[in-house]
């Protein structure tokens, strides 16, 4: 499957992505709380990624009544591709300026964020 450019994704989808590449299934309210969003806010997003066949739903072995979103295997390919890509970035800012020099723009970046409480409105 083929996802360069176009296809609906936004920064807005970004933590979805990230939270179920780390962790794997979630609720909607444990993305939602980890996101510091509404869980309502949390569900628009969830729907968005559904509609673009990114994302399901699936019983909570655990909790029936629940719901777990994963993503379907046209997300896992999208999560492998964006992965790839990333490294090469990676790689090639490296190269460009070097280890010692971009891990010290990350702490900074990391810190300016930490110093401004990053608080995150919701959506």
């Amino acid at each position: 499957m083929e996802f360069s450019g176009g296809t609906g994704i936004g920064h807005r989808h970004r933590a979805v992505f990230l939270h179920l590449g780390r962790y794997g299934a979630s609720r909607s309210v444990d993305l939602a709380a980890a996101e510091r969003i509404r869980p309502q806010s949390m569900m628009k997003i969830i729907h968005e990624l559904e509609a673009l066949g990114l994302v399901r739903r699936s019983t909570d072995p655990a909790d029936s009544r629940a719901k777990l979103i994963e993503f379907t295997d046209a997300g896992g390919e999208l999560i492998a591709e964006l992965s790839e890509s990333t490294k090469t970035v990676w790689r090639q800012y490296v190269r460009l300026i070097g280890a010692h020099e971009l891990t010290s723009i990350f702490t900074s970046l990391r810190r300016l964020l930490e110093l401004s409480g990053s608080e995150k409105p919701d959506e």
